[in-house]
Protein backbone atom coordinates (compact mmCIF):
# COMPACT_ATOMS: atom_id res chain seq x y z
CA UNK A 1 0.00 0.00 0.00
CA UNK A 2 1.25 3.48 -0.79
CA UNK A 3 -0.33 6.76 0.14
CA UNK A 4 -0.63 9.35 -2.59
CA UNK A 5 2.02 12.04 -3.05
CA UNK A 6 4.47 10.70 -0.49
CA UNK A 7 7.71 12.66 -0.42
CA UNK A 8 10.63 10.28 -0.29
CA UNK A 9 13.74 11.03 1.77
CA UNK A 10 15.66 11.53 -1.47
CA UNK A 11 13.40 14.45 -2.36
CA UNK A 12 13.97 16.25 0.93
CA UNK A 13 16.99 18.20 2.06
CA UNK A 14 16.94 16.37 5.40
CA UNK A 15 15.06 13.24 6.36
CA UNK A 16 14.08 14.18 9.89
CA UNK A 17 11.88 17.18 10.56
CA UNK A 18 12.18 18.57 14.06
CA UNK A 19 8.83 20.41 13.99
CA UNK A 20 6.02 19.93 16.44
CA UNK A 21 5.47 16.30 17.45
CA UNK A 22 2.23 14.59 16.49
CA UNK A 23 -0.21 13.24 19.04
CA UNK A 24 -1.24 9.59 18.75
CA UNK A 25 -4.41 7.97 20.02
CA UNK A 26 -4.82 4.22 20.56
CA UNK A 27 -6.02 3.71 16.96
CA UNK A 28 -2.91 5.45 15.60
CA UNK A 29 -0.70 3.33 17.83
CA UNK A 30 -2.33 0.08 16.68
CA UNK A 31 -2.07 1.25 13.07
CA UNK A 32 1.63 2.12 13.43
CA UNK A 33 2.31 -1.25 15.05
CA UNK A 34 0.55 -3.10 12.22
CA UNK A 35 2.43 -1.09 9.58
CA UNK A 36 5.71 -1.74 11.38
CA UNK A 37 5.05 -5.48 11.24
CA UNK A 38 4.15 -5.34 7.53
CA UNK A 39 3.62 -2.12 5.59
CA UNK A 40 2.03 -4.16 2.77
CA UNK A 41 -0.91 -5.23 4.92
CA UNK A 42 -4.23 -4.63 3.17
CA UNK A 43 -6.56 -1.85 4.28
CA UNK A 44 -9.10 -4.51 5.28
CA UNK A 45 -6.60 -6.21 7.59
CA UNK A 46 -5.36 -2.88 8.96
CA UNK A 47 -8.93 -1.85 9.71
CA UNK A 48 -9.39 -5.01 11.83
CA UNK A 49 -6.16 -4.44 13.71
CA UNK A 50 -6.79 -0.74 14.32
CA UNK A 51 -10.50 -1.16 15.07
CA UNK A 52 -11.51 1.33 12.36
CA UNK A 53 -13.20 1.29 8.97
CA UNK A 54 -11.07 0.98 5.83
CA UNK A 55 -11.79 4.61 4.93
CA UNK A 56 -10.78 5.73 8.42
CA UNK A 57 -7.53 3.75 8.14
CA UNK A 58 -6.79 5.26 4.72
CA UNK A 59 -7.49 8.75 6.09
CA UNK A 60 -5.28 8.18 9.15
CA UNK A 61 -2.41 6.91 7.00
CA UNK A 62 -2.74 9.96 4.75
CA UNK A 63 -2.80 12.15 7.88
CA UNK A 64 0.36 10.46 9.24
CA UNK A 65 2.08 10.91 5.87
CA UNK A 66 0.92 14.54 5.62
CA UNK A 67 2.18 15.26 9.14
CA UNK A 68 5.59 13.83 8.24
CA UNK A 69 5.33 10.95 10.74
CA UNK A 70 5.56 8.43 7.91
CA UNK A 71 7.67 9.52 4.97
CA UNK A 72 7.95 6.33 2.96
CA UNK A 73 6.72 2.78 2.54
CA UNK A 74 9.65 0.70 1.42
CA UNK A 75 11.20 -2.69 1.97
CA UNK A 76 13.88 -3.38 4.56
CA UNK A 77 16.85 -4.97 2.87
CA UNK A 78 19.39 -7.51 4.06
CA UNK A 79 22.66 -6.09 2.62
CA UNK A 80 24.78 -9.27 3.07
CA UNK A 81 22.18 -11.30 1.16
CA UNK A 82 22.31 -8.66 -1.57
CA UNK A 83 26.07 -9.09 -1.95
CA UNK A 84 27.16 -6.27 0.40
CA UNK A 85 28.55 -8.02 3.50
CA UNK A 86 30.95 -5.19 4.42
CA UNK A 87 29.05 -2.62 6.50
CA UNK A 88 31.10 0.10 8.16
CA UNK A 89 30.22 3.19 10.14
CA UNK A 90 32.64 5.99 9.38
CA UNK A 91 32.93 9.00 11.66
CA UNK A 92 34.36 12.08 9.95
CA UNK A 93 35.74 15.32 11.38
CA UNK A 94 36.06 18.29 9.07
CA UNK A 95 38.29 21.33 9.06
CA UNK A 96 36.19 24.44 9.58
CA UNK A 97 34.22 24.24 6.30
CA UNK A 98 32.38 27.04 4.56
CA UNK A 99 28.64 26.48 4.14
CA UNK A 100 29.19 26.02 0.40
CA UNK A 101 31.95 23.42 0.86
CA UNK A 102 29.88 21.51 3.42
CA UNK A 103 26.89 21.44 1.04
CA UNK A 104 29.13 20.15 -1.75
CA UNK A 105 30.42 17.43 0.60
CA UNK A 106 26.86 16.46 1.59
CA UNK A 107 25.66 16.39 -2.03
CA UNK A 108 28.51 14.05 -2.91
CA UNK A 109 27.79 11.72 0.02
CA UNK A 110 24.04 11.68 -0.56
CA UNK A 111 24.60 10.86 -4.23
CA UNK A 112 27.09 8.04 -3.63
CA UNK A 113 25.44 4.63 -3.94
CA UNK A 114 27.68 2.99 -1.31
CA UNK A 115 26.90 5.65 1.32
CA UNK A 116 23.56 4.50 2.73
CA UNK A 117 23.29 6.82 5.75
CA UNK A 118 24.57 10.32 6.52
CA UNK A 119 23.94 12.35 9.68
CA UNK A 120 25.59 15.40 11.21
CA UNK A 121 26.74 15.08 14.80
CA UNK A 122 27.63 17.20 17.80
CA UNK A 123 30.95 16.45 19.44
CA UNK A 124 34.31 15.23 18.19
CA UNK A 125 32.91 14.05 14.86
CA UNK A 126 30.99 16.19 12.38
CA UNK A 127 29.35 13.34 10.42
CA UNK A 128 28.58 9.66 10.61
CA UNK A 129 28.29 7.62 7.42
CA UNK A 130 27.16 4.08 6.81
CA UNK A 131 29.12 2.64 3.90
CA UNK A 132 28.22 -0.76 2.42
CA UNK A 133 30.49 -2.66 0.04
CA UNK A 134 30.97 -6.02 -1.65
CA UNK A 135 34.47 -6.42 -0.20
CA UNK A 136 36.92 -4.72 2.12
CA UNK A 137 38.81 -3.59 -1.00
CA UNK A 138 35.70 -1.91 -2.39
CA UNK A 139 35.09 -0.21 0.97
CA UNK A 140 38.69 1.03 0.94
CA UNK A 141 38.20 2.49 -2.57
CA UNK A 142 35.00 4.30 -1.48
CA UNK A 143 36.69 5.79 1.59
CA UNK A 144 39.73 6.87 -0.46
CA UNK A 145 37.41 8.43 -3.03
CA UNK A 146 35.79 10.56 -0.31
CA UNK A 147 39.14 11.55 1.20
CA UNK A 148 40.74 12.34 -2.18
CA UNK A 149 37.73 14.30 -3.41
CA UNK A 150 37.80 16.50 -0.28
CA UNK A 151 41.46 16.56 0.86
CA UNK A 152 41.23 20.06 2.36
CA UNK A 153 37.98 19.27 4.16
CA UNK A 154 38.40 15.86 5.83
CA UNK A 155 40.51 16.38 8.94
CA UNK A 156 40.14 12.94 10.53
CA UNK A 157 38.06 9.79 10.32
CA UNK A 158 37.47 6.61 12.25
CA UNK A 159 35.95 3.36 10.96
CA UNK A 160 33.83 0.90 12.93
CA UNK A 161 32.94 -2.31 11.14
CA UNK A 162 29.62 -4.00 11.83
CA UNK A 163 30.11 -7.63 12.80
CA UNK A 164 26.48 -8.47 13.59
CA UNK A 165 23.26 -6.48 13.81
CA UNK A 166 20.92 -7.29 16.69
CA UNK A 167 18.23 -4.67 16.25
CA UNK A 168 17.20 -2.75 13.18
CA UNK A 169 14.94 0.29 12.82
CA UNK A 170 12.26 -0.38 15.42
CA UNK A 171 11.38 3.27 15.72
CA UNK A 172 7.60 2.75 15.81
CA UNK A 173 7.94 1.09 19.23
CA UNK A 174 8.74 4.51 20.66
CA UNK A 175 5.04 5.32 20.17
CA UNK A 176 3.16 2.02 20.50
CA UNK A 177 5.56 -0.10 22.58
Amino acid sequence: MRAEKVDTPESKETMLDYGSPSKFDEHDKRLLEALDANARTSLAELSKKAGLSRDAVRNRIQKLVGAGVIFAFRPLYNPPRMGFPVINYVFIALYNPSAQKEQEFLRFLKGHKHVTYVASLIGRWDFILDIMARSQGEFDRVLKEIRQRFPDLVKDYEVYGVLQEYKYEEIGKLVYG
